[in-house]
């Protein structure tokens, strides 16, 4: 199972599309009674998949049935996150847990529909923050519409956590022979020399230092920014002190001063903010390298510099998709009722080349699809 999947670990599992690849994506509830209606959605859903499978008398249809017996678990439907995607293919499947809601589709064709997820796991619309404080870290990922915290085997942590007592036997600084949780491979650092205000400082540095390095990890291959909520005092160590990461931006509060609703609000308010600013200059680079010909809006010309691998940046306006065929052998596209989503195929092709995937919330665009050239 992939928990928020990264564009590289979609772009691992392209390599998996074989034959009939079968993709069913819904929004599920996360807590309270409303968690019981997730697996009656998940059971029309495969349903769904079943039935088409049957007309085709595809070879996956006993895959899909053992699938269908998820719909029971009722400890996976009462352990959520906002959306759930799963990826089907000979002998291969894939249970990938969303931060946001994906609507609920069912596709079987010759690719996965990765376009509902593609842009958020590229994360260009999403906003890391991270709420720092001398006591505790903790991340969240924010959308403008809506903001959840990251909790997993890392966050959130805390100082003590991270900075231990020191034996002085051991005679070492910030040692890695010991592990946090007993069988983790992460490391616990340890108090440096001295006494006093020294000591202090050299504890504070240590902490922030391993901050850096966690959040650089979660932001690895991925276009997304760092913000932070912290006291000046705070920011301004923490960039000092985490070399690996960078601050885009910093809202200048303490974290631990407010409520979890009030910091959430905060977040996703600077988050809306900052995707609008990011989809105004974003526009302007497309308006400009179309004007240099170094960009398109038009569909076809877009799908096939995707074949080509020269999309920089692929840009998804309206949502709907573009029904057709993709002849990558003689370079050519046409719309045809009984083919594929060619802006899912452009997203699939964009992602295998090294490009980025991003949806833009405005009306920066009213085509489908937009692109933004290598060259």
């Amino acid at each position: 199972m992939i928990a928020f999947p990264t564009k590289t670990q979609l772009t691992e599992l392209l390599t998996h599309e074989k034959g009939d690849c079968v993709s069913i994506l819904m929004g599920t509830y996360q807590a309270g009674r409303d968690t019981n209606q997730n697996p009656i959605r998940f059971k029309n859903l495969v349903q769904q998949a079943i039935g088409e499978l049957k007309k085709k008398e595809s070879p996956l249809l006993p895959q899909v049935k053992e699938l269908a017996k998820l719909e029971h678990d009722s400890t996976f439907w009462q352990n959520q996150t906002a959306g759930l995607a799963i990826y089907i293919s000979e002998g291969f499947e894939e249970r990938v847990l969303l931060s946001h809601d994906p609507g609920e589709t069912v596709s079987i064709a010759s690719e996965f529909n990765l376009r509902p997820i593609a842009s958020v796991a590229c994360g260009e619309t999403n906003l890391m923050t991270l709420a720092l404080s001398w006591e505790r870290a903790r991340l969240f990922r924010s959308d403008g519409h809506s903001t959840m915290e990251i909790e997993d085997d890392i966050f959130p942590l805390t100082m003590d956590e991270l900075v231990t007592a020191r034996d002085p036997e051991k005679q070492l600084q910030y040692s890695s022979h010991e592990t946090l949780g007993g069988g983790g491979s992460e490391t616990v650092m340890y108090h440096g020399h001295g006494n006093g205000e020294d000591k202090i400082k050299a504890d504070r540095r240590a902490y922030l230092s391993r901050v850096g390095e966690y959040v650089a990890k979660r932001l690895y291959n991925t276009d997304q920014q760092l913000v932070a909520v912290a006291t000046e005092e705070v920011a301004g160590h923490f960039d000092a002190a985490a070399e690996s990461v960078e601050l885009t931006q910093c809202i200048h509060v303490s974290p631990d001063g407010l409520s979890d609703s009030q910091l959430r609000a905060r977040i996703t308010a600077f988050a809306k903010e900052h995707n609008q600013h990011n989809d105004d200059v974003i526009a302007e680079r497309l308006g400009s390298a179309i004007a240099d010909n170094q960009g398109s809006d038009d569909w076809k010309q877009v799908v096939l510099a995707a074949v080509e691998g020269r999309v920089d940046t692929l840009l998804l306006g309206q949502d709907q998709p573009i029904v057709g065929r993709c002849d990558q052998s003689n370079h050519q596209v046409s719309l045809d009722d009984e083919g594929t989503d060619l802006v899912n195929t452009a997203v699939r092709l964009t992602l295998k080349s090294g490009g980025t995937v991003r949806r833009l919330q405005g009306n920066s665009t009213a085509q489908p699809m937009a692109a933004i050239f290598r060259y």
